[in-house]
């Protein structure tokens, strides 16, 4: 494992040395375009091909996604809505 790689409490690790890829920041701009879309990574359709998670705040965005960006299925993760955590020692 890289040293660049950072685990914050969670299976994912964080790289904030790696670059994001011009593919990455296409399907950014493309899906939180889209009222609802909560946040966007990268993961695998059912079948194991990469694809793009739309984290979706209900069934009614995920309705709105493309089918693909690029030339990778788009997925929908119904999240429900995103909050933004307070930073330590701020309160509630």
């Amino acid at each position: 494992m890289s040293g660049d790689s950072i685990f914050e409490g969670g299976p994912v690790p964080y790289r904030p040395r790696q670059a994001v890829s011009p593919e990455r920041r296409e399907a950014e701009t493309v899906l939180q375009q889209i009222p609802g879309v909560q946040g966007v990574g990268e993961g695998r359709d059912g079948i194991g091909n990469p694809a793009w998670i739309a984290y979706v705040r209900d069934t009614y965005t995920a309705q709105q996604l493309p089918a693909r960006i690029g030339d990778r299925r788009v997925m929908a993760e119904t999240s429900g809505e995103i909050g933004i955590l307070p930073v330590r020692g701020e309160p509630a």
